[in-house]
């Protein structure tokens, strides 16, 4: 027969041994959860580098979009101020020939 102290001994060891593994247990969980954080964190981190790569090309693209419609427009106002300085440029000649013959 073992003694109270014998089991009170064997009862603090199985405690130690239960509390040891408990902790064990609570580190490998800590650093698993802790490596879990990081890999999503990691994915997080390129999924939004490649969403904001995605959203400047598209930016980029608009950019150009507009530039060519504002160059296309301004391109537009220019012909149309050109045509219309051509069309008075026999009158400008006449007037400054009339200034001429007048003068000599």
């Amino acid at each position: 027969m073992t003694s109270i102290m014998e089991r009170i001994a064997e009862a603090e060891k199985q405690a130690d041994a239960i509390l040891e593994d408990a902790s064990r247990t609570a580190r490998e969980r800590i650093t698993q959860a802790k490596s879990d954080a990081d890999a999503a964190l990691a994915a997080a981190d390129e999924a939004e580098r490649m969403r904001t790569a995605e959203a400047l090309k598209a930016a980029n693209v608009e950019g150009e979009r507009i530039a060519e419609e504002v160059t296309r427009k301004a391109k537009a106002e220019t012909d149309a101020i050109h045509a219309k300085a051509v069309c008075h440029v026999p009158e400008a000649v006449a007037s400054l020939m009339e200034r001429i013959e007048t003068a000599v």
